[in-house]
């Protein structure tokens, strides 16, 4: 069972995850914009994290969401790069490049600065990839620029958790 609980740690939830992705024989990559990496940190965290976690990526500008990723020029430009479009991409792309079952992308403003009427600080977009599956979802998160980027993390475990069950 891969669910949340209130009272839970993200370690706990990580745990969680990892033996989910192991029970279904599921490999995952990260493509991590505003997070800059926890979430392949917070699964590495995992002992036998190696089983299921492949690589990840940390894209935290254009030039890399675009080169390294593959994101489409026309995306960054036309939709921004915290979108639901380039989450998506970020995901699809991530998943093609590690030969993963299962990928996962967050990209967002933290804060203090940046943000759009549209998108204020502490939006983000998780964009999940799995097998044939997409997914993309916007949070608000509320807080500092940690807790921000703590409480993203959080909603992708819980994200992969929901499409596993």
């Amino acid at each position: 069972m891969c669910a949340h609980t209130d009272n839970e740690t993200q370690e706990q939830q990580a745990q969680k995850l990892v033996d989910a992705l192991v029970r279904h024989s599921y490999t995952i990559s990260t493509a991590e914009s505003c997070t800059a990496g926890l979430i392949a940190a917070g699964i590495a965290d995992v002992a036998g994290a190696s089983r299921v976690l492949r690589g990840g990526v940390v894209s935290y500008c254009d030039e890399v969401k675009e080169q390294i990723l593959g994101v489409e020029s026309s995306s960054l430009t036309q939709y921004s790069a915290v979108s639901e479009v380039v989450a998506l991409e970020m995901a699809t792309r991530a998943q093609q490049l590690f030969a993963t079952d299962v990928a996962i992308s967050a990209t967002g403003y933290a804060g203090p600065g940046g943000g759009t009427e549209l998108d204020p600080v502490g939006s983000v977009y998780l964009g999940l990839a799995m097998c044939n599956h997409t997914r993309v979802k916007r949070y608000c998160f509320s807080g500092s620029r940690a807790e921000v980027r703590r409480a993203a993390v959080q909603a992708a475990f819980e994200l992969i958790c929901e499409v596993l069950s």
